[in-house]
């Protein structure tokens, strides 16, 4: 090896000792990874299977992290410009993430690792930060907006569709769920299954009862919120705290909450 070849060889490694500082990643043969100018990847996992295409654009940053697409049906995971992703782990089973420009994911107070995995379909658009887990199955879809902020503890699980608009304030520990995440059997039937799928319990293999959620821009849901499947909410809606809705219309400019029924009694001392 020349004197030259050397020395590019050496530049070439140290720009990637750089980039990939104290992470490992895997890029199968016939899989694609681009990555876009000034990308940073520290203390990372990646790991893209054979017929997959990751991209990464402009002055991301990847940190901490877990990035995984792993079964190789041309399924496609693209990460936009100035994002930040830090003790976060995205999981692409099949299907697309589309990811915009200036989105930030990152793990709050929680002990655990907020996680997007995807059997289906995830847009997410530009100038978001989410701490929030997602959960899409059996070719799901769900479409996140502009400027969101959905805290940590909150858990988005679609078998169908869910929409989420623009400029929302979602707070801690909110349930979305489109589907009724299990299917009910009979008692026998269930025992079957228990005893096939043992050690693990209740994974599903048919689709459960789903129904589409749909939420407005400029919305504000408080904390322990729960949506249940067939909720539509409109614009410049509040949620308040604790309200569980399900199946259910709110027009524009709505404010809902539940109030519960105190009773007092005398203590006997």
């Amino acid at each position: 090896m020349n004197k030259i070849k050397r020395l590019f060889v050496a530049l070439v490694e140290k720009r990637f000792w750089y980039l990939l500082w104290g992470s490992k990643v895997t890029v199968e043969k016939g899989a694609v990874l681009k990555l876009g100018k000034k990308v940073r990847i520290r203390h990372s996992h990646i790991y893209v299977k054979k017929g997959d295409t990751l991209s990464i654009g402009d002055h991301t940053q990847v940190s901490n992290a877990s990035i995984s697409m792993i079964v190789g049906e041309k399924s496609e995971l693209h990460i936009g410009n100035h994002c930040v992703i830090d003790d976060f782990e995205l999981s692409l089973t099949k299907g697309q993430i589309r990811i915009g420009d200036y989105n930030i994911f990152q793990k709050g107070s929680k002990a655990e690792k907020p996680r997007f995995e995807v059997d289906g379909a995830l847009t997410i658009g530009g100038f978001n930060r989410l701490r929030c887990s997602i959960w899409i199955r059996f070719n799901g879809v769900v479409a996140i907006g502009n400027r969101n902020a959905i805290n940590e503890g909150t858990e988005i699980r679609c078998d169908e569709h869910i929409s989420i608009g623009d400029y929302n304030q979602i707070s801690y520990d909110c349930v979305f769920w489109d589907t009724n995440t299990h299917n009910l059997y009979t008692a026998e039937e269930r025992r079957t299954i228990t005893d096939k799928q043992y050690p693990a319990f209740g994974l599903e293999f048919e689709k459960p009862k789903t129904a589409p959620i749909v939420i407005g821009s400029d919305c504000w849901l408080g904390r322990g919120v729960s949506v249940l499947k067939g909720t539509h909410l409109g614009e410049k809606c509040v949620v308040g705290y604790g309200t569980l809705l399900s199946n259910i219309s709110m027009a524009d400019n709505k404010t809902v909450f539940s109030q519960p029924n105190l009773k007092l009694i005398d203590n006997q001392l």
